[in-house]
């Protein structure tokens, strides 16, 4: 089975789909229809489908997605290549190598009744998921399967995140000469430390690393010896099942708001928005998933916590579908410029997923 993920992992990571997925569920609906799923693409945006396949009647709802992080400075990130037993190239931790493990575990189990979902847009603004369509069956009781990179673990909470631009303006002038306006840069790194005294961010979950504020990109300036005329940032912060998405955002907004109001008093014009924001979820660790899980893995199951969202979020939010979230690799090189895994984890994740479809047979 190794060398069957190994060939699948390569031909996905071939097809870049950082901009559009239609070529790589066309292909993986290719695998999926050879071993009995009834196969559906519906496209979200022009060349953005979702693909959704069914096997039977019942079975686990397994999911992934199969767009991935822009290149940036990988090297080579359409090419999978073999490195001291880890595959390297853009998406084969991210979730193709998820996705190839999932298609070698329905070769191998022809005759077990599934629901796989593979999305697309899950790495921009999760339209995706969003906009899923799902045919009605058990799922809704028994829980689904969120493929992505936990190293093993079983996640049933999930964080959230509230996603913020801040933009500052001024005259610009010379470095030096009298004071007559703020530091637009100044500004932004005030917006900074502000949001990072948010009371959300001193919440606790048992299951998830503390909150914490992630500032993701700034830019300002044009010169060193003059007054800059604008600055941006954009800042993610993060929360846990227990804040409520509502308060946050208020208290974000809140205290933006006063910066704005302090700025102009220096010349300086403040403005923010609030981009992105997705309540943090938990699912209840009795689901009859986590049951099928444990025994797949060989474990006793202890649930865990993914740190970061996905798919999981729109499914329990907007379908009402509660999910745990599974997989092989370290979240650590995802989105990495030497995103990789070993190969032996995603083969023992094909292995897991082939008795967990077993268990339906």
């Amino acid at each position: 089975m190794s060398d069957r993920v190994v060939e699948l992992v390569s031909a996905l990571v071939e097809i870049p789909t950082h901009e559009t997925e239609e070529k790589a569920q066309r292909l993986i609906a290719s695998w999926l229809e050879a071993c009995g799923f009834r196969c559906e693409l519906s496209p979200i945006e022009p060349g953005r489908p979702n693909l959704v396949a069914r096997r039977g009647s019942g079975g686990p709802f397994l999911c992934s997605h199969i767009d991935v992080h822009p290149p940036h400075g990988h090297d080579a990130p359409s090419s999978c290549r073999t490195e001291d037993g880890h595959l390297v190239g853009r998406g084969v931790l991210d979730a193709k190598g998820q996705i190839a493990a999932l298609v070698a575990a329905c070769e191998a189990v022809r005759d077990a009744p599934a629901l796989v979902a593979i999305t697309c847009d899950e790495e921009r603004r999760g339209l995706g998921s969003e906009h899923l369509a799902l045919p009605d069956g058990p799922w809704s009781h028994d829980g689904g399967v969120v493929l992505e990179p936990t190293s093993f673990r079983v996640c049933t909470a999930q964080s959230g995140h509230i996603d913020v631009a801040v933009r500052a303006t001024a005259t610009p002038g010379h470095a030096y000469a009298p004071e007559g306006s703020g530091s637009p840069i100044a500004a932004v790194l005030a917006a900074v430390d502000a949001l990072e005294t948010c009371t959300f961010l001193g919440a606790r979950h048992p299951l998830l690393p503390p909150p914490r504020l992630h500032l993701g990109r700034i830019d300002g300036g044009e010169h060193l010896w003059r007054r800059p005329a604008h600055a941006t940032a954009e800042i993610a912060l993060g929360l846990v099942p227990g804040v409520g998405l509502d308060a946050a955002r208020a208290e974000v907004a809140s205290r933006l708001d006063d910066l704005a109001v302090r700025w102009a008093g220096r010349n300086t014009t403040f403005t923010y928005e609030i981009v992105d924001a997705s309540a943090a979820i938990e699912v209840p660790a009795d689901l009859p998933i986590v049951a099928r899980l444990g025994p797949a893995l060989g474990v006793t199951v202890e649930p865990s916590g993914m740190p970061s969202w996905t798919d999981a979020g729109n499914l329990l939010l907007r379908h009402g579908l509660p999910c745990v979230v599974f997989g092989a690799g370290d979240l650590i090189t995802a989105h990495s410029d030497r995103e990789s895994v070993r190969i032996a984890d995603l083969t023992r994740l094909a292995g897991v997923l082939t008795q967990l479809l077993e268990g339906y047979g």
